[in-house]
C-alpha cells in the first residue's frame, strides 16, 4: 500500500468535502454570468376537427426556457394532443389535454408547440368544428 497515495487521494476527498459544503465556494462555483430576457404571451387558438396547428413559435433563439399552460376549453374531441418540437424534432413525450382542463409545463430548448384536435368523439352538433383552448407562456431567453 502506498501511504503517500492514500493521503493525498484523502486531502483531495477532504477538499472536495469542503468546497461543496461552504456556501462562498457554492456561491463562486454556480454564479451565472447571463441574465435572461423574459416575456408572457397568451394567445387563444382553434384547430379543426383532424388537423394540427402550430400556436406558438420562436426564430432565432436556439436556448428558450419556458413555463406555461395549454387549456382546451370547447371541441368534440375528448382531448387534444400538445407537442413540444426543436427544428422540427419532438421534445419529450406528447401531452393529452383533456376538455374542460389545462396542463401545465415548463420545457427547455423549444422553438414550436402544436396542438393536434384528434377526429374523435361526438359530432352531434354541427356548430363545433374542432377544437378551441388557450396558452399562455412565460419565455426566458439568455442575454449575452
Amino acid at each position: 500500500m502506498n501511504l503517500f497515495f492514500d493521503r493525498r487521494e484523502e486531502v483531495l476527498i477532504n477538499n472536495l468535502f469542503d468546497q461543496c459544503h461552504q456556501k462562498e465556494v457554492k456561491e463562486i462555483h454556480c454564479r451565472v454570468d447571463k441574465s435572461l430576457l423574459k416575456d408572457c404571451i397568451c394567445c387563444e387558438w382553434e384547430v379543426p376537427r383532424g388537423e394540427t396547428q402550430t400556436v406558438f413559435q420562436t426564430a432565432g433563439f436556439k436556448e428558450i426556457f419556458g413555463s406555461g399552460f395549454v387549456s382546451y376549453e370547447h371541441g368534440t374531441a375528448p382531448f387534444i394532443i400538445v407537442k413540444f418540437f426543436i427544428d422540427g424534432h419532438q421534445v419529450g413525450e406528447k401531452i393529452k389535454v383533456f376538455k374542460d382542463s389545462c396542463v401545465a409545463f415548463t420545457y427547455t430548448k423549444f422553438n414550436r408547440i402544436k396542438v393536434t384536435c384528434p377526429n374523435e368523439g361526438h359530432h352531434h352538433c354541427d356548430c363545433i368544428t374542432g377544437c378551441e383552448g388557450e396558452i399562455c407562456i412565460t419565455t426566458r431567453v439568455p442575454v449575452y
